[in-house]
């Protein structure tokens, strides 16, 4: 877990709120692979102490966003309204889902769209091919690292430089695979060739044997919104197809969803 929301306040300002910070930070906590967490596990992955996390739970066990079973609680369905204005105000569920799935039926394989969350992507929207290939972290609100994934280069390199080199700066290149590239000066030369190129490829790199291919979703004034993408196994398409017909088709659904923003 990232900084919890309650250690990046600013403690002299005393119109915010730290306890609401606190409660925000408990939700948090259940990101990753864990869906159940015990009041010690909330406080270790919060850095709260047990009394308060145990404030924190049991009231958002009261409001209905967690539940209790025998002591380990789980996020309930209730959270999902927390996203709904998120959602809507983008035209996620009326104009970018269908935009997804014809683009998935197009290209026969299941499409997504993610967007930027400090140094991670989220993913927002899926248009699943059932019996096509796919992995458990292709799923909504499910988070992946910007440097060995497609879809994170591909909105790394159309950032505005100012954001790009202040993101840079956060990265650690991590070895995910031994593919993985993590030398600062290729990675970066790798953006600059994704930038003029308009799409983004890796293989191997952050999963062994998948390969991804994504493609920036950028608004009318060019700032980032985010970026599609699709997984297959890795040697299924050829190089030429990835490049040629796949990309036409990922790049025309970023284009469809552009004009939403």
């Amino acid at each position: 877990m990232h900084n919890p929301p309650h250690e990046l306040l600013d403690k002299e300002d005393k119109e915010l709120s730290l306890t609401f910070a606190k409660g925000l930070s408990v939700l948090l906590a259940f990101q990753g692979k864990t869906r159940e967490l015990t009041i010690t596990e909330i406080a270790a992955k919060t850095g709260l102490n047990r009394a308060v996390t145990r404030r924190l739970i049991r009231t958002l066990e009261q409001l209905g966003y967690v539940a209790n079973d025998r002591g380990r609680y789980r996020l309930m369905p209730r959270v999902l309204r927390l996203t709904t204005g998120f959602m809507e105000a983008r035209s996620i569920p009326q104009v970018v889902q269908p935009v997804l799935r014809a683009a998935s039926q197009e290209i026969g394989e299941s499409v997504s769209l993610s967007m930027l969350d400090g140094d991670e992507a989220i993913y927002v929207a899926h248009a699943f091919v059932p019996s096509r290939f796919t992995l458990n972290m292709v799923t909504i609100g499910s988070r992946v690292p910007l440097a060995p994934t497609a879809i994170g280069r591909a909105m790394l390199a159309f950032l505005d430089k100012p954001k790009r080199d202040a993101l840079l700066e956060q990265l650690g290149l991590t070895a995910y695979t031994p593919s993985t590239v993590t030398d600062r000066k290729n990675f970066i030369d790798l953006l600059n060739l994704i930038r003029i190129s308009g799409f983004s490829v890796t293989s191997s790199e952050y999963v062994e044997g998948v390969s991804s291919l994504a493609v920036p979703v950028l608004a009318s004034n060019s700032e980032v919104v985010g970026a599609v993408s699709i997984i297959f196994p890795q040697g299924q398409y050829t190089e030429d197809e990835i490049q040629g017909r796949l990309k036409d088709q990922l790049t025309r659904c970023a284009n469809d969803i552009s004009s939403v923003f």
